[in-house]
């Protein structure tokens, strides 16, 4: 029974999918992601890259950021924020869970961690942590999806939010933000990258649409 259950619900989200996904209307960006800010809490942007055009017809995104950013100290961080009009078969953000894997770095651990909603002061965020390694170096990652308002680690719930509001609200965009940096040092390195992740977190919502 429980196997049929599960099995009607998927077969419904895929009808849904084919029926309302491809009419969903493209929605922009509320500012440029090139206005973003160069100075997030005590880090600065010290490079930006762009990727080739084989890179950006895979992935299909249509508005990114990457950038490097350091504080004082020289601490380094990685920021990519993808962000997607409308997503469609064949142009749907990519999980770092299985990207990342894909360019050598093994996942040693994956957790689900809690943040604090800096919007509100009150309320938390769940986010995704991993720490990597390839040969003797090792990183640590956060990333989430931030998608007509929501922030969502989970990307199962982020699909079916989507699908939710492409037929409610016809709409499909959404971001994908992941931030990379060191993890030799773990303590000191989650410290550091979750306060990066707090302040980006309250910049976002200047760009992207609710």
């Amino acid at each position: 029974m429980k196997q049929f259950f599960i099995a009607s619900i998927l077969l419904i989200a895929v009808i849904i999918y084919v029926n309302f996904l491809s009419s969903v209307h493209a929605v922009a960006l509320l500012r440029p992601l090139s206005e973003f800010p160069q100075k997030l809490g005590e880090f600065t942007m010290v490079s930006e890259q762009s990727f080739s055009d084989e890179v950006m017809g895979s992935l299909g995104v249509d508005h990114y950021i990457m950038r490097e950013y350091r504080n004082k100290d020289g601490y380094p961080l990685w920021l990519y924020v993808g962000f997607y009009e409308s997503q469609a078969e064949g142009e749907i953000i990519h999980s770092p869970k299985h990207c990342m894997p894909g360019s050598g770095w093994n996942a040693l651990q994956t957790d689900k961690v809690s943040l604090p909603d800096p919007l509100d002061g009150k309320s938390s965020l769940i986010v995704n942590q991993m720490v990597l390694q390839k040969g003797l170096d090792k990183q640590l990652a956060y990333y989430w999806y931030q998608s007509r308002g929501r922030v969502v680690a989970d990307e199962y719930w982020d699909r079916a939010y989507m699908i939710f509001d492409s037929v409610v609200k016809r709409r499909s965009d959404g971001a994908l933000i992941r931030i990379t940096g060191p993890g030799g040092n773990l303590p000191d390195d989650i410290k550091k990258q979750q306060q990066f992740a707090v302040e980006l977190i309250k910049n976002l919502s200047s760009y992207l649409p609710e």
